[in-house]
Formats: C-alpha cells, sequence, structure tokens
C-alpha cells in the first residue's frame, strides 16, 4: 500500500508546473530609460478606484483622528442636561476660545475640553485646568484636527 501511494506521488509531482517565468525577460534592460524617469504606471480596477474615492469623502466629512480630551464635569440624575449646559457656560466665560463638547454616555452627561494629540499634550493642559477643577482627568476620544502652527506663521508677526 506505501509503495503505491508513492509511486502514485512521483509520477504526479512530475506533472505539476509552477507558473513559469522567462528569465531573460525579468532582467532585460529598458529600451529607453529617459521615458521611464519620473513615471509611475499602475493598473488597478475600477471597483479599488471608487472604494478608494468613497474613503476619501467620508475622511473629508469627519476629519477625525484618535487623541485626548480633558473631562472635567460629569452629571447623571433629574436635570443632568441643563447642569451640563450651565457648567459649559461657566467655563465660556473663563475661557472663551477653548474647544468645549457635551458628550452623552447613558446615564452620564459629560463636559469635556481640548482636541489633543497626544496624552503628554493633554496632561500638560490638563495643569492649568485643575486649579478650577480638582477631579478633572483626561480621556482617549476622538478629536477633532487641531491646528497647527507652522514656522511661517510664527514669522509673519515679525
Amino acid at each position: 500500500m506505501r509503495i503505491l501511494f508513492i509511486i502514485i506521488v512521483v509520477c504526479l509531482s512530475f506533472n505539476v508546473d509552477a507558473q513559469e517565468i522567462d528569465s531573460a525577460y525579468i532582467y532585460m534592460p529598458a529600451e529607453k530609460v529617459a521615458d521611464t524617469i519620473g513615471h509611475i504606471h499602475y493598473h488597478q480596477s475600477d471597483a479599488i478606484s471608487s472604494i478608494m474615492k468613497k474613503n476619501i469623502k467620508v475622511n473629508e466629512a469627519k476629519p477625525k483622528i484618535s487623541g485626548y480630551r480633558i473631562q472635567v464635569f460629569s452629571v447623571s440624575g433629574v436635570n443632568s442636561k441643563d447642569k451640563v449646559n450651565k457648567e459649559k457656560a461657566e467655563y465660556l466665560l473663563k475661557n472663551k476660545d477653548a474647544n468645549i463638547y457635551i458628550v452623552y454616555q447613558s446615564p452620564y452627561f459629560k463636559l469635556r475640553i481640548g482636541d489633543y494629540r497626544d496624552k503628554l499634550e493633554a496632561q500638560y493642559h490638563l495643569q492649568e485646568v485643575i486649579k478650577d477643577y480638582p477631579f478633572a482627568f483626561t480621556v482617549k476620544d476622538e478629536v477633532n484636527i487641531p491646528n497647527v502652527k507652522s514656522e511661517n506663521d510664527d514669522n509673519s508677526n515679525l
């Protein structure tokens, strides 16, 4: 039985062919080098192109990244929405340029501030906020893409 199995495997292995590639084609030099410099040609199906275009539209509509915010207030219960709105108004009186967000995660209404790219940046600003809100802390959240000052922006004021 083993001998028969070995004979069948050996016979079938001679009939199996992998893809054959002409090695002369692989190493064939480009005929016109000047025509190929700086140009990339690619082929892809129309389905991939349409999916990529849809992905770009979705990302442009919701420009969010993973980042951090500082949670300064959280409340639940009766009139919790009114309480968080009142706290938001008080915070805006002190910090007019602040980015403030009200998040509802049942049963809590939470007041979060800022759009920070990393935890270090959020912790830096937390040191200022903690003076007025001693129970504030950083939380991971989907944040708006923060504006980044370039060197040109700093030099334009000179």
